[in-house]
């Protein structure tokens, strides 16, 4: 079974609370900035409708062009001027609005960015690096002790047991023994063993 979690009650659930706290301010922040998006790009609308009546104009000039082909004599000229006249003003004001569409999609993506950077980077930056140090060092001592040894109970206490006294503070020792030095030079291991379990947040 993959590791998540450490198996210490008091580790698991703040890890567990840290995980769900995380996907709430996500999924929060997430949808807000979704719909910061979906609000600033709703403007591009604007440009939209420019570039659709710029088209048009172009288009109706091409089809009064096609109708006023069919004068005599003097049908193509007034069909070249037609479409040019109606050109010369439709195609600017298209092109008009491409730009402003493109330009309010770019200025909605910036914005939605940036509200993403200022509310998730700093909470991710803290949650992640934590959170993976947890779930290496549980996974790691997870099989380097259970999974990995092939030796008797008593010769990995006691190789737990020397590790937490060189390893942890005396601090940390005193709660679990009130006399770790003297349990080690005792041979009495279980708990100076168990101390070192619960440093990488498994139970004995």
């Amino acid at each position: 079974m993959i590791k998540i979690w450490s198996e210490l009650r008091v580790a698991r659930l703040k890890e567990q609370v840290a995980d769900i706290a995380t996907l709430l301010w996500l999924l929060f922040w997430g949808n807000i900035v979704w719909q910061l998006f979906q609000f600033l790009a709703s403007f591009a609308e604007a440009g939209r409708t420019i570039r659709a009546g710029g088209q048009t104009m172009v288009q109706s000039g091409r089809d009064l062009g096609d109708s006023l082909a069919g004068l005599p004599l003097v049908g193509s000229q007034v069909r070249d001027a037609a479409r040019n006249a109606f050109a010369g003003a439709g195609q600017p004001l298209s092109d008009f609005g491409t730009e402003l569409e493109q330009f309010i999609f770019v200025v909605a993506i910036v914005l939605a960015l940036l509200l993403a950077l200022v509310t998730l980077v700093p909470w991710l930056a803290r949650y992640l690096p934590w959170r993976w140090e947890r779930l290496r060092r549980v996974r790691g001592a997870h099989r380097a002790i259970r999974i990995a040894p092939n030796v008797a109970d008593a010769r990995i206490e006691r190789t737990l047991a020397m590790r937490a006294v060189t390893r942890l503070d005396y601090s940390t020792l005193l709660e679990y023994t009130p006399d770790p030095l003297g349990d080690w030079a005792s041979g009495r291991h279980d708990r100076l063993a168990r101390a070192e379990l619960a440093s990488v947040g498994l139970r004995p």
